[in-house]
């Protein structure tokens, strides 16, 4: 999916509450054009999306739980971060990319790669809360964690959810000091909307002077986006 295509589609919850509350001048333009209003200020990097498939797969000789949960989380928090690192490398369409997602640097998103590693951690501990006493035990575990973060200058809305595979598994004898082998893999969903206050501020004042001029704006933004998506579809219809 297109960051376009996110834009229009993807509303994380509470964002249009926020724009009533603290910035009434955007507010009456989504209620102008909703998706002309969202594309202008991602025209302007006050905001920006973020969705993406991350594939885990991850297998650990372990002496015990203790010892699987570190080497998850440690897991877990790289392969959200190296999504966004991604994301952000094949972003053609952003002139400042380090500012874009400095949130990589503030380390503002650790609070949501803890959840979601700790989510994994406990839904597998819940699903099987002791080693089998022979052999393997295996299934399947759902990932669905969602929630936002803020400061003064960002705010960001998250939600990661997916199928995992889980598997334990006891040796008949200790390999290389270990006991047991867990594993988890899957590829789970990791969304994400970014939010730039100082610029939706400076978006907001602007709507406030010129608020004519805004709408004309809005208007051209939704009708190239119109046209650009019938000229997609199209494309892909054999006439």
């Amino acid at each position: 999916m297109s960051c376009e295509e996110l834009v229009v589609s993807y509303i994380p919850h509470g964002i249009l509450t926020a724009f009533q509350n603290d910035y009434p001048y955007i507010q009456e333009l989504i209620e102008y054009k909703r998706d002309g209003t969202l594309l202008y200020l991602k025209s302007q990097g006050a905001i920006a999306f973020y969705d993406g498939n991350f594939g885990l797969d991850v297998k650990s000789d372990v002496k015990d739980w203790q010892e699987f949960i570190e080497f998850s989380r440690n897991y877990t928090r790289k392969f959200v971060q190296d999504g966004l690192q991604k994301y952000q490398n094949d972003e053609k369409d952003v002139d400042d990319k380090k500012k874009k997602f400095k949130i990589l640097d503030m380390g503002i998103l650790g609070p949501a790669i803890e959840t979601i590693s700790n989510t994994i951690n406990q839904e597998y501990l819940d699903k099987f809360p002791k080693w089998p006493t022979s052999g393997t035990q295996e299934g399947y575990i759902e990932l669905n964690v969602k929630n936002f973060q803020e400061t003064s200058k960002l705010r960001i809305y998250w939600l990661s959810r997916g199928t995992i595979f889980v598997k334990d598994t006891r040796y008949s004898s200790p390999r290389n000091g270990c006991n047991y082998r867990a594993e988890f893999s899957g590829k789970p969903e990791f969304q994400l909307s970014y939010f730039d206050l100082d610029k939706i501020r400076q978006c907001n004042e602007m709507a406030q002077k010129n608020m004519k001029q805004m709408k004309v704006l809005i208007d051209k933004l939704e009708e190239k986006y119109l046209e650009q998506s019938l000229t997609k579809l199209l494309s892909n219809i054999d006439l």
